[in-house]
C-alpha cells in the first residue's frame, strides 16, 4: 500500500507541475542535467529563463534564485505537500518515461549494435571484416533495417561466385536482385559487396584504385565495363584459344592502332610482339601515335592502368616479353612506374626515365603540394634518384618533350 500512496503521490505531484508552465522548462533542463551526470547532481542557470519563470521558481523557494541546484529542488520538494517523493521519480512522473543516463543509454545502444551485427555475422562471416567501416556504421545509424536487406542480397550474390563464365555487374544484378542496378558501387549493397569481396577473395585489393576495383570484380567473374574500359596498342599478336586472332594480326599487317576492349581482350590465351622481344609502354597517346611510324611494338596507358590495359600486360609478361615503360615526369608519371614494378617485376625496365631524361624534357610546370605529396608514398628503389630531383626542382615535365630520345631508343 504504501508503494501505491508514493506512486500517487508522485503523479500528483507531476500533474501539479506540469500545470504551472514556469516550471516546464526547469525540469527540461534537470532531466537533460540527470542524463549527463547520471545522477542528481550539478544546477541549472536561470539566466536566459523569463522573468514568469523565474517567479514560479521564486515561490517554490520562498526566495528568488539564480540557479537552481538538483539537490537543493529535491530537498525543497520534502519541504511540500510532495513530502517523500524523489526528483528522479518526479522527473519520471512528469516526462512518462524511465531516466536513462547518457552513459546507459549508449551502453543499451552498444549492446544493441552488438547483437545487430552479431546475428548477421552467425549467417554471413564476412559481416564481422566489413562492420568497422564507416560507411557500414552510417547505414545502420540512419537505418539498420535497410542494411540488414542489403547484407542478406550481399550474401545471396556470394552464393553465385564465382561465375562460370564472365557476366556484365547490371546483367548480374538484374538476376539477383531484379534490379540492374541494385550492385551500382554509389549504393549501399554495391559498396558492401566490394567489401564483401575484398573480405574473402586473396590479394591486396585497394578499393581507392579503380583499376585494383574493376580487377577484384573481374577475378570472381564480374565484368563492370568491358566495351569504353579498353587498352590501346599496335604491332602486338594474339592468340584465342581458336587461333590467331585476325584484328590483331591485320592491325600489325597494316601498322594500325588498336583500341581493343576489354570484353575481347578477355578472350585472348597469348599475347606476344609482332618481331622482337620488347614492348615499349608509353603514357600519352600523342607519344604513341608518334611512335607508330617506328612499327614498334606499343602500348598507350592513356594516363591510366585500366584493367583492360593491365590484363593485355599480364599476358605479354606471360609471354616472356621485356617491358620497357617511360611516362610523365611528374608524381602520377611514378606511381604508374612503381605500380608496373610491383606488378611484373624483373620484366619491367625504366626506359628513357632517368634524372637525365628528366632534365632534358625541361620541367617548367610547377607542382603543387598536393602533388608533391604524392612522392613520399614512392619506395621503388630505381626511383629514388627521379623522385628526389622532381622534389628538389617541383617541376613536371612531359614525354614529348623527349621524344626525339624515345624515338632513337627504338630505331638504336
Amino acid at each position: 500500500m504504501g508503494d501505491d500512496r508514493d506512486v500517487s503521490t508522485a503523479k500528483e505531484a507531476a500533474a501539479f507541475f506540469r500545470s504551472e508552465p514556469g516550471f516546464k522548462r526547469l525540469f527540461a533542463e534537470m532531466k537533460r542535467k540527470y542524463e549527463s551526470l547520471g545522477r542528481v547532481g550539478g544546477a541549472v542557470s536561470l539566466q536566459s529563463f523569463s522573468k514568469e519563470e523565474r517567479e514560479s521558481i521564486a515561490a517554490f523557494f520562498g526566495k528568488d534564485v539564480s540557479r537552481v541546484s538538483l539537490i537543493a529542488f529535491e530537498k525543497q520538494l520534502g519541504q511540500t505537500r510532495f513530502a517523500g517523493v524523489g526528483l528522479v521519480e518526479l522527473l519520471e512522473q512528469y516526462f512518462g518515461a524511465p531516466l536513462v543516463s547518457n552513459k546507459e543509454r549508449r551502453q543499451a545502444e552498444e549492446e544493441e549494435r552488438d547483437r545487430f551485427f552479431a546475428r548477421l555475422t552467425e549467417e554471413h562471416h564476412w559481416v564481422e571484416s566489413v562492420r568497422p567501416q564507416r560507411f557500414v556504421q552510417t547505414a545502420y545509424e540512419a537505418d539498420r533495417r535497410s542494411l540488414e536487406e542489403a547484407i542478406r542480397l550481399v550474401g545471396a550474390a556470394l552464393g553465385y561466385f564465382p561465375l562460370p563464365s564472365y557476366m556484365r555487374l547490371p546483367l548480374f544484378a538484374q538476376q539477383v536482385a531484379g534490379d540492374p542496378h541494385a550492385f551500382d558501387l554509389s549504393t549501399l549493397p554495391g559498396r558492401l559487396l566490394l567489401s564483401a569481396l575484398q573480405a574473402t577473395v586473396p590479394g591486396d585489393w585497394d578499393m581507392a584504385s579503380v583499376e585494383s576495383v574493376n580487377e577484384l570484380l573481374q577475378s570472381v567473374g564480374l565484368l563492370r565495363e568491358d566495351i569504353l574500359n579498353f587498352v590501346t596498342c599496335a604491332n602486338i599478336l594474339a592468340e584465342t584459344k581458336d587461333g590467331p586472332h585476325p584484328v590483331f594480326s591485320a592491325a600489325w599487317e597494316t601498322n594500325t592502332a588498336l583500341n581493343m576492349p576489354l570484353r575481347d581482350v578477355l578472350s585472348l590465351v597469348s599475347v606476344r610482339p609482332a618481331h622482337g622481344g620488347t614492348v615499349y609502354i608509353v603514357e600519352n597517346a600523342g607519344v604513341f601515335s608518334t611512335l607508330l611510324d617506328t612499327r614498334a611494338p606499343l602500348v598507350s596507358t592513356n594516363g591510366q592502368m585500366n584493367l583492360a590495359t593491365m590484363k593485355l600486360l599480364d599476358l605479354l609478361a606471360a609471354s616472356g616479353a621485356k617491358l620497357y615503360y617511360s611516362g610523365d615526369f611528374d608524381p602520377e608519371g611514378l606511381a604508374m612506374a612503381e605500380r608496373l614494378q610491383e606488378r611484373y617485376g624483373q620484366a619491367v625496365t625504366l626506359w628513357r626515365f632517368s634524372v637525365e631524361d628528366y632534365r632534358a624534357a625541361n620541367p617548367v610546370v610547377d607542382l603543387t603540394p598536393e602533388r608533391l605529396a604524392k612522392l613520399a608514398s614512392i619506395t621503388s628503389e630505381p626511383l629514388q634518384p627521379l623522385k628526389e630531383a622532381m622534389a628538389e626542382t617541383k617541376k613536371a615535365g612531359y614525354q614529348e618533350a623527349i621524344i626525339g630520345r624515345l624515338t632513337e631508343g627504338i630505331n638504336g
